[in-house]
């Protein structure tokens, strides 16, 4: 009786470090993306340092609040327990509550650094402020040309602080003036607004769609990657970030750096830059100073290949020779290798259930449909084709060790949870 105890707390044990590691390493995935768009990569190697980064933080906000709002009932502003006396009348004070303080922090600080950065955003052509952030000079404004959209939440919300800043900003752009009744109607007004807008059918209906594609995506590519495995014990996992440097004629750069890809992808898969390559996935995306760019993940035979320095290199100077060193650039994510330990970069084991998690966790993301600023593209997940495995034949030669079987892949991969 005693054993069994035991065996069920070891297991209960196992299951406390799997869930510590899992966060840790999904940890280490978000730093990693919030690092690599931080980074400016030109043509000569050199690296500089962009505050797109800023940028996409007020944007998460937009989206944050707007669920905030939508899934409750608070209060943008409240009156105040004491009212002040004077010796005519008793006069009431409001205050904002901290959802409301929130809100107008995005409004005075966040709105005006995002219609800097992506002017096509702005109501009617008019900035929401009457002062420009400092943060960001309108040289650095690369998309004019191109039209920027958000994913439903934020532009809901977007749109609601836009349509109420002629009511709620003062002169200088910092203070509220909440003794004014119109100003007070106004600011819970765009509480109601994404209120009424979120909770619609159609709105709804959008999410579920997009939540239910995401789902088929990522179970989808985790089964597509655990395949290889299928006869293959070991993977070689690369992944490189992709760019085109973005002028003022942005779609222009849109329309080569579509047409390099193409021809990039036709030559990865025919065998052109690497050979034995297993799988591929890339996923497009689109930024306010890097334009469009693409995140590619290739996994290799392990067996065969090993330096994933050396090939993830090869992999970023095809692109400079497609597009031109010019105006292509790349990063090639080994070199921070020593920072995302488990993040599925270099050579992945199958027994090796961290490294599995950590091609889950670069999967999750590759898969989100939902990116804060849209491509304008339907299809934005792109994936290699399903290339026959010489172990679905019976192969000559030893079984597998003990311990070196699909049931951890199948485990980790095989039926990925989905956390939107």
């Amino acid at each position: 009786m005693d054993t069994e105890v035991d065996y069920y707390q070891a297991e209960d044990d196992m299951d406390v470090q799997m869930q510590e590691v899992e966060r840790h390493i999904a940890e280490e995935e978000r730093n990693y993306q919030f690092a690599s768009k931080r980074c400016l990569h030109d043509g000569e190697g050199r690296m500089s340092i962009s505050d797109e980064s800023e940028c996409l933080t007020w944007v998460a906000t937009l989206e944050h609040l707007a669920k905030r709002i939508s899934n409750s009932k608070q209060h943008l502003i409240k009156p105040d327990r004491c009212p002040r006396s004077t010796w005519k009348h008793v006069s009431c004070t409001y205050s904002l509550t901290p959802l409301g303080k929130a809100v107008w922090q995005l409004c005075r600080a966040g709105i005006p650094l995002i219609e800097v950065a992506s002017p096509s955003v702005r109501y009617r052509g008019h900035c929401s402020w009457p002062t420009a952030p400092h943060a960001k000079h309108e040289d650095l404004a690369r998309t004019e040309s191109m039209v920027t959209r958000f994913n439903p939440h934020i532009t809901v919300m977007l749109r609601a602080c836009q349509k109420a800043k002629s009511a709620i900003r003062h002169a200088d752009g910092m203070a509220i003036d909440l003794s004014n009744e119109k100003v007070r109607r106004r600011i819970e007004w765009i509480a109601r607004f994404v209120r009424r807008c979120c909770r619609s059918s159609q709105f709804k209906r959008m999410e579920s769609n997009r939540t239910r594609l995401e789902q088929k995506n990522l179970q989808s590519c985790c089964r597509y990657i655990a395949d290889g495995f299928q006869g293959h014990s070991r993977l070689l996992v690369l992944r490189v970030d992709l760019y085109i440097r973005p002028t003022h004629h942005t779609m222009a750069d849109v329309r080569l750096a579509e047409r390099c890809l193409e021809r990039f992808l036709r030559d990865l898969d025919d065998g052109r830059i690497i050979p034995d390559m297993l799988r591929r996935i890339c996923k497009r995306e689109c930024g306010f100073d890097r334009g469009m760019h693409y995140h590619l993940l290739v996994a290799l035979d392990g067996h065969k290949h090993q330096s994933a320095r050396h090939l993830s290199k090869l992999l970023g100077e095809k692109w400079l020779k497609k597009c031109g060193p010019l105006r292509a650039s790349y990063f090639n994510c080994y070199v921070r290798r020593h920072q995302y330990k488990y993040n599925a970069l270099g050579s992945v084991h199958i027994s090796n259930w961290r490294m599995l998690m950590g091609i889950r966790e670069a999967i999750k993301y590759m898969v989100k449909g939902d990116g804060y600023v849209m491509t304008g593209h339907k299809r934005n997940l792109m994936r290699g084709n399903m290339k026959k495995q010489s172990g679905s034949k019976s192969k000559r030669g030893a079984p597998r060790k003990l311990g070196h079987g699909m049931s951890l892949v199948d485990e980790i991969l095989g039926n990925p949870r989905y956390e939107p």
